[in-house]
């Protein structure tokens, strides 16, 4: 029993080695040292690992439980970032705005089937959003989406919009924009690192008597393509057909590399114009990226997570083809309060629509 346990102690150092790492993650450009983004992506089963040996230890009545357990309380507000034990929802304050993010999938022009199209509609008409901020925002003229793409300017004809195009045969975004039910005095781009619609644009909306900057961002796809997404799936189901080979999972780590870096310089180029920024600032937009990675970190800074502050259990809001995460995020100025943070499932998108209420002190 004594050697076995040495050699469970051995993997045990291993794995609080990678938690540290996986830690580390948050502080550490990929530019930098790019290995730690790949820590930071495996956060959760790392912290799942360090978990089992804890309870091995306990079972064991053995000293060697300090090891996982103290690296986890280390790191414990990391760990907050993917678990939320949840708050009472309240009815929405005076002087709060109604908040919704959604990378919408172009409203599910790409999929090629039927789906609820009223749900989506039936959930922002019981949210009374104030705020709408949407990324992958652009009609394909198909009839699968552009009917939802008109139905939702007429229902909100009446809000503020920045970055998005009504002409005579189409209605669409420019990939991401926003949508307020208060004045927009101000707005234009944050960063445009990326050729593509991976980009953040602001707008700063009037509301009562005071300017909130709204700021929305969809940071760097990984762009995998079938292959990509046919390997990650086969790894998945550890399917013991499956034909993997060397040079599939290299070039996932090689587009995973370039995404990270990518996201990096968004991040930067986003904090740099927060820092800048004479306003009180909500920001919200698909990250392609967890909690414990760097960009959610430079990005978020003091500001207030809407899943930390009032979120419940263990938020996913990628619910594609790719393991399940929170990449999805509602932020707020740190003087504000954020509340009634909640995820919506449209079966159109790979994403979860979420919302919150923001209450501006």
């Amino acid at each position: 029993m004594k050697v076995f346990n040495k050699i469970v102690l051995f993997f045990n150092w291993i794995i609080v080695f990678l938690l540290i790492g996986a830690y580390l993650a948050a502080y550490i450009s990929p530019v930098q040292a790019w290995y730690f983004a790949f820590l930071g992506l495996a956060f959760p089963i790392i912290l799942i690992l360090n978990a089992c040996f804890v309870v091995y230890w306990l079972f064991n009545l053995n000293w060697n439980i300090l090891y996982s357990l103290v690296s986890i309380l280390i790191g414990f507000y990391t760990v907050q970032r993917f678990i939320q034990f949840g708050t009472v929802k309240k009815e929405t304050e005076a002087n709060s705005l109604n908040i919704i993010d959604f990378n919408t999938k172009s409203f599910g022009a790409f999929e090629g089937e039927k789906y609820d199209k009223e749900l989506f509609f039936e959930t922002l008409t019981s949210l009374k959003p104030d705020i709408m901020c949407f990324q992958e925002f652009v009609s394909m003229n198909t009839p699968i989406e552009k009917p939802m793409f008109e139905k939702l300017i007429a229902d909100y004809k009446q809000f503020y919009k920045f970055n998005l195009q009504e002409t005579e045969n189409a209605v669409t975004g420019f990939s991401i924009s926003i949508l307020s039910r208060y004045p927009i005095v101000n707005s234009g781009f944050v960063e445009r690192l990326n050729e593509n619609g991976n980009c953040t644009i602001f707008s700063d909306i009037l509301f009562n008597n005071d300017t909130i900057r709204i700021i929305t961002t969809h940071l760097k796809s990984i762009a995998f393509d079938k292959n990509d997404y046919k390997t990650v799936a086969e790894i998945n189901e550890s399917n013991k057909n499956a034909n993997i080979n060397y040079l599939d999972i290299k070039n996932i780590a090689s587009k995973l590399k370039h995404a990270f870096i990518n996201r990096s310089k968004q991040a930067e180029a986003i904090r740099k114009f927060i820092e800048s920024s004479n306003h009180k600032i909500i920001l919200t937009g698909d990250f392609n990226d967890s909690p414990a990675s760097y960009a959610y970190n430079i990005i978020k800074g003091d500001m207030k997570d809407a899943f930390m502050k009032s979120g419940a259990g263990f938020s996913s809001t990628y619910i594609g083809k790719m393991p399940n995460f929170r990449i999805d995020y509602i932020m707020a100025d740190k003087d504000f309060e954020i509340y009634n943070y909640k995820p919506h499932i449209m079966n159109f998108s790979d994403h979860k629509m979420i919302s919150a209420s923001v209450k501006i002190n």
